[in-house]
């Protein structure tokens, strides 16, 4: 449930204490109380899609070899730290279905296969929380997306503040600003500078769009994305966000 009327996202799961993307940091975020998550999908050698961040191996498996070039039935007897497995897309359909979160689908490769597959496979049940996601300029996939299946609900990473408008002009439901690194992190910053950000965000929440903001790990981060109105966090750190919104001022 949102805290003070604002709502948590585990970013790739509890990442920060556990494996991203795996089945393991899914239900760890569950058990807090997240209201959604979001984790990265690629294709496998054989078309199956499998939630996975990176290109390669070399981080998060300890071998080098592009996922693409390895069939399901090799990845699915790869071990992540902990000794977790990466799970298919279809696994954490199964667990949306008994769990009443939203749950963001980050397009992890430039491929209309990619965003095929996940259109094909997406339960009708969970349809209306599951957000296929992507940045502005990828907006092409989230278009495909919606031309497969008009009730495909879809998400726009905006980038440039700018581009809020633009996005929810595509028929975003969803809007997720902010960075994903310190260099990012600084142009985003300097961007919204001159940019009227909080009053776009207003906008735009009033027309019934909800805006999230991340990824913030600290106080001063989530104290910046509140500052322009986000209506949710997106967070690595769950116990951070969720006791930082705890103390922060109600919006309900």
């Amino acid at each position: 449930m949102p805290i003070n009327g604002i709502g948590v996202y585990a970013h790739r799961g509890a990442k920060r204490t556990s494996p991203e993307n795996t089945l393991e940091a899914f239900h760890r975020a569950r058990r807090e109380g997240v209201d959604g998550i979001e984790c990265d999908v690629r294709l496998s050698a054989d078309g199956e899609p499998i939630l996975f961040h990176d290109a390669d191996g070399s981080r998060l498996l300890g071998r080098a070899a592009p996922i693409r070039s390895l069939r399901w039935s090799e990845l699915r007897s790869l071990r992540l730290s902990g000794g977790q497995r990466i799970p298919h897309l279809d696994e954490a359909f199964d667990l949306m279905s008994a769990w009443k979160a939203e749950l963001f689908l980050d397009l992890h490769e430039d491929r209309l296969d990619l965003v095929e597959a996940v259109v094909r496979r997406l339960p009708a049940e969970i349809k209306d929380r599951t957000f296929l996601l992507d940045f502005y300029g990828k907006r092409k996939l989230l278009l495909h997306a919606r031309a497969l299946d008009p009730e495909v609900r879809i998400a726009v990473m905006p980038g440039l503040p700018w581009r809020l408008r633009a996005s929810a002009d595509i028929g975003a439901a969803s809007l997720c600003v902010g960075w994903d690194g310190p260099w990012t992190r600084l142009g985003y910053r300097a961007a919204c500078a001159l940019h009227d950000v909080r009053g776009e965000i207003a906008r735009l929440i009033k027309d019934g769009v909800p805006v999230s903001g991340g990824i913030a790990n600290t106080p001063l981060d989530i104290a910046y994305f509140l500052a322009q109105g986000v209506s949710g966090i997106w967070t690595d750190d769950l116990a951070l966000a969720q006791g930082f919104l705890v103390g922060a001022p109600s919006r309900m």
